[in-house]
């Protein structure tokens, strides 16, 4: 089941490239539809895998230890003017970029246990969007 769920994975990223986002996020919620809530933690986390890797072939590999974040302007708080579903992917790739993997459960575990059921779908697809074009960013000479 595992290898069956890492194909969707990469399908559902590879459609986003190619943009056949309809069909992209027609993959992510048929996963939703039918995994585990675990299971969709699994599928967050082989996504952030997907970007992990676009952003580590744009920005290079770092022999010493460095952080991901988010920077704003101004002084400004991330909550403050980024909207939840984006700063949430945007922490989410960040924590599981810094190998951060109890801060990636807490950030799951939080918008999926939301009072607001459109919370975790829209955080879900934000995560596999900025994924795609972190890919898309990454391959510039790829045939799109």
């Amino acid at each position: 089941m595992h290898d069956e769920i890492a194909e969707q994975v990469w399908d559902a990223v590879g459609h986003w490239v190619e943009g056949r986002r309809e069909e992209s996020v027609q993959i992510l919620t048929t996963l939703a539809e039918t995994q585990t809530p675990s299971m969709m933690y699994g599928v967050a986390c082989g996504i952030a895998t997907v970007a992990k890797a676009a952003l580590t072939q744009m920005h290079g590999a770092h022999a010493h230890p460095c952080f991901w974040g988010i920077r704003t302007i101004g002084g400004l708080r991330p909550e403050d003017i980024v909207p939840p579903h984006h700063l949430f992917a945007a922490r989410f790739i960040a924590a599981y970029l810094n190998d951060d993997t109890d801060t990636a459960l807490a950030l799951y575990q939080a918008v999926y246990t939301s009072t607001d059921p459109d919370l975790w779908p829209a955080c879900m697809h934000t995560l596999l969007a900025a994924t795609g074009e972190a890919v898309i960013a990454a391959t510039p000479e790829a045939d799109r």
